[in-house]
Formats: structure tokens, C-alpha cells, sequence
């Protein structure tokens, strides 16, 4: 994986810097013990920066379905610490681009979507993303013969709880594009992905903000790590995304994620002004 120097703390990017050193940038969660998604999830994908005419790996997100307010353009869900840092390090949300391959590692070719702003949450700042860590990239077009992945009806995550249906035994799944943790046989080590991954979680606990997530391989889970960032936690076996990959959990990625809901009133109102929710 090559290195490059601009070093953009907090964020989840694949390519800024090399992979030792992404083992202890702030922790912004691949999905850890996943296997090959194929085209199980068409509408997850992988956002890339480009520079020096070259498209590389910087965050995952998904597809979530065309502006409600103008459906000749997409809108691309991700974290906002995916794009925040932008401006200063002179891009712009042109400058970013949008790929569904779902064999695709570190640069980017082929089937790409132009992107054309890249808005993100007011209130984000790296010691308070992990509550307010939302970001959209406008597409140019809407993804053609992609479904979106659906935004959960309001306090999905509470009346499953109340009614009994959040379990010790209930999993969520991920997808992702972000590296690949291994934790055997010395410290931990970062791979570059193969491609768009797929793993399961199982439940922990629930918090006003967050989704507690067990993602021990040794226990038969995987989660998310560096490069996932934006990527969707989903209802398992469902299109239903209920919480977004933010910085939530342990540094290494070894047993514990914490991503941020996205059925709760803060992201609806985030997320409101470009789709129509449940």
C-alpha cells in the first residue's frame, strides 16, 4: 500500500498513510473476520479520493436512493469525518468518487460515480463525532438498477428492545471495504481488503446514540475496522441499515464496535433534508 504524506487524523481512509501506521491513528473503524460479499450488497460501496490522477480507497458508505427533492441526483451516505478535513487539505467533494465493484482494493478504475458536493454534519469535530458523525456525497446521477439501502423508521432500535426482540443471540450484519485485522501469532496486523466484505456482529447493548456490538473472531464474529468508516450496520438478512460505522470502538479492532444509530432524531434530521424517511 503506498503512503502518502498528508496524515488526516481521525479519519478512516485507506490510503493516507500506511497500514502499521493506521494501527494507531484514532480509532476509525474492514470488516474483521468477514468473508467475500460478492454481489449480496450491490448498493455498499467504496469512496475514493482523487489526486495526482489516481483514485484511491479513502472510506466505505452506501447507496441510499435519489435526492428527495431532486431525483436526477444520488446521495451516497458516509461518516462526516470521511469528508470534513477536505477543504484544508485542498480537495473538494468533486474530488471524491464512488465505485460498486465489488472486487475493487486500493485504486480505483472503471465504473465509477462522479460526486459533486460533499455536505456533512454542522456539529462534528473529531472529540464529538462519535455523536454527531454524518455525512452525504451528492452523486451526479442516481445509481441505475441500484436499490438503495433503507433508513430505519424512527426509534426502530428502542421498540425492538422494548419489545424483547435485542437478544444476546440476535446478530447484525456489515459490509465494508475497510482493512483486514489479523490477531494471531504476535501484534496485530492490517491488510488491505480484497474487496467489499461481509460479516456478522452480535448484540451487546443500546444506547441513546450508539449500537454495542460484540465482534470477537475468536467468539465467531467479525465487525468493522480502519476503512470502513460511513459502511452500514444492517438488520441481519435485511436492506434496512440501523446504525452507520463511525469511531466507536476498541483501538485494535478485536472485540467491540460501537456504531452510530441512525434511527434516532438527530440523524433523521440530518439525513431528512436529502431523503425521505420511514
Amino acid at each position: 500500500m503506498r503512503s502518502r504524506n498528508t496524515v488526516v487524523a481521525g479519519c478512516a481512509a485507506v490510503a493516507v498513510t500506511t497500514v502499521a501506521a493506521l494501527a494507531i491513528a484514532s480509532p476509525a473503524l474492514a470488516i474483521d473476520n468477514g468473508v467475500p460479499d460478492g454481489t449480496d450488497h450491490p448498493n455498499v460501496g467504496l469512496l475514493a479520493l482523487e489526486h495526482d490522477g489516481v483514485n484511491d480507497a479513502w472510506c466505505s458508505g452506501f447507496y441510499a436512493g435519489p435526492h428527495k427533492a431532486n431525483p436526477g441526483i444520488g446521495v451516497y451516505v458516509t461518516a462526516a469525518h470521511c469528508v470534513a478535513d477536505l477543504a484544508e487539505l485542498g480537495f473538494s467533494g468533486s474530488d471524491l468518487t464512488v465505485t460498486f465493484d465489488p472486487e475493487v482494493t486500493i485504486e480505483i478504475d472503471g465504473n465509477t460515480w462522479a460526486t459533486t458536493a460533499a455536505p456533512w454534519h454542522p456539529a462534528v469535530a473529531y472529540e464529538t463525532a462519535a455523536d454527531a458523525d454524518y455525512g452525504v456525497v451528492l452523486l451526479e446521477d442516481p445509481v441505475a438498477g441500484v436499490t438503495g439501502v433503507e433508513f430505519p423508521r424512527a426509534h426502530l432500535l428502542d421498540d425492538l428492545a422494548a419489545r424483547g426482540a435485542l437478544r444476546p443471540t440476535t446478530v447484525f450484519d456489515n459490509v465494508g471495504y475497510g482493512v483486514i485485522p489479523t490477531f494471531k501469532g504476535g501484534p496485530p496486523r492490517y491488510e488491505p481488503t480484497t474487496g467489499r466484505m461481509f460479516s456478522t456482529s452480535k448484540f451487546v447493548g443500546l444506547t441513546k446514540s450508539h449500537l454495542h456490538l460484540l465482534t470477537n473472531s475468536d467468539a465467531g464474529y467479525g465487525g468493522a475496522c480502519y476503512g470502513d468508516s460511513g459502511s452500514p450496520v444492517l438488520r441481519h438478512g435485511s436492506n434496512t441499515v440501523v446504525a452507520l460505522v463511525s469511531g466507536g470502538g476498541d483501538r485494535v479492532c478485536r472485540a467491540m464496535n460501537h456504531p452510530l444509530r441512525l434511527d434516532t432524531q438527530a440523524a433523521r434530521a440530518f439525513y431528512g433534508d436529502y431523503l425521505q424517511l420511514p
